[in-house]
């Protein structure tokens, strides 16, 4: 098919493949893209192509991939960057958050909670005891064992949802 044709068949086709991927995408600049991008697939195959409905029909193929994958591709990478952050792929920048909230609990609960019932805590949490277990080596009843660590999980929330030090 001639290149003359493609154009022609792209330029009849355009309004409705731009709303068939902005209907997908997340802004008219992603939309646009996608369109160029199934334009330069078309134009790059136009010797396989023999018809106007074969181009058609690749363009609407072409148009619907390209949108999911830019979907997937905003949603599965976030493109917004934390300011004073390095760039990282998803699994580390999922780690590395994971991680500064394990540090940030520490230190509440190293700064705010007692000795006795910052072991507690740990011990039940981090150690997998038993409420039995704890209340034997404490010499408390599990109640006030359940009790206990209730309070400190309570305590360590609340000073983490408020942002205290």
């Amino acid at each position: 098919m001639n290149k003359e044709m493609l154009t022609s068949t792209y330029l009849r086709l355009r309004e409705r493949l731009f709303s068939r991927a902005r209907n997908v995408v997340q802004s008219d600049d992603d939309a646009q893209d996608v369109l160029q991008d199934a334009f330069v697939r078309l134009w790059s195959s136009h010797t396989d192509i023999s018809r106007p409905e074969h181009a058609e029909g690749l363009l609407n193929v072409t148009v619907r991939n390209l949108s999911i994958d830019n979907y997937r591709q905003a949603h599965d990478h976030p493109t917004t960057p934390v300011d004073g952050e390095p760039d990282r792929d998803d699994g580390a920048t999922e780690q590395y958050e994971r991680q500064q909230v394990i540090e940030r609990v520490n230190e509440i609960i190293s700064r705010h909670l007692s000795d006795r019932d910052r072991e507690i805590l740990l011990r039940r949490d981090r150690d997998e005891w038993s409420f039995e277990e704890l209340a034997e080596h404490f010499n408390l009843s599990p109640a006030n064992v359940r009790m206990i660590v209730s309070r400190a999980r309570a305590t360590v929330r609340n000073i983490y949802k408020t942002g205290l030090s």
